[in-house]
């Protein structure tokens, strides 16, 4: 009795085998989802909806399904008024100045949808806006300068047989307007470089998640 009393009590062994325990892999679920590419109706259909919508996000298929529609009905807009042009026998210098004007109304009522598209494509891609508009700028001036220059050629121009009478009119309408031209030339390179940049980014895929201009259209 006495001799169990002076025993310290020992402490338990443990196996340190048993104490070993096999690290367990982390079992990874994907943490989103893609939705199906949008068609080509239904995109067509949203940017014309959202005809001035400048806010949230637009996936790479609803950008580039609505720039094919817009080239096919610039291009049929064309072939329609080559067609009536040449089936009316109309006078080359006002065909061309009818189809000019046709071509820039088409243009004008598509450039608002698409630049609203693209804004929304850059915001899909966690870019800025900005960029549309520094490119609008450098494109307006452009526009304006070259339609400077070229106004005083619509009484000049030549189809003749002499291919140096239409560039040597060109070249004396750039003399009479050198700011224009200066403003022509000088906004031409960085307005490429800035389209190539914007084209670069729209080729983006869009980020998944919710950024500060809205939830992904692409991911959930």
């Amino acid at each position: 009795m006495e001799q169990n009393q002076n025993q310290q009590p020992q402490p338990p062994v443990f196996n340190p085998q048993q104490q070993q325990v096999p690290p367990q892999m982390p079992q990874y679920q994907p943490r989103v989802t893609a939705r199906p590419m949008m068609g080509f109706i239904e995109a067509v259909k949203t940017c014309l909806k959202k005809y001035c919508d400048f806010k949230g996000r637009a996936r790479r298929s609803e950008y580039w399904w609505f720039v094919l529609f817009v080239i096919l009905c610039s291009s049929a807009v064309s072939f329609l008024t080559s067609m009536c042009i040449g089936f009316l026998d109309v006078d080359t210098v006002l065909g061309v100045q009818v189809a000019s004007v046709i071509s820039t109304v088409v243009t004008l009522v598509f450039v608002i949808p698409h630049i609203a598209v693209l804004t929304r494509r850059l915001h899909d891609t966690g870019r800025s806006g900005w960029w549309v508009v520094v490119q609008a700028l450098l494109l307006v001036a452009y526009v304006v300068s070259y339609a400077i220059v070229m106004l005083p050629l619509l009484g000049k121009m030549d189809f003749g047989s002499d291919p140096f009478a239409l560039a040597k009119v060109m070249t004396d309408s750039m003399a009479s307007s050198p700011i224009a031209a200066t403003v022509m030339a000088f906004t031409s390179l960085p307005m490429g470089i800035l389209a190539t940049v914007i084209f670069i980014f729209t080729l983006f895929d869009s980020k998944w998640g919710e950024n500060k201009y809205g939830p992904s259209p692409k991911y959930q």
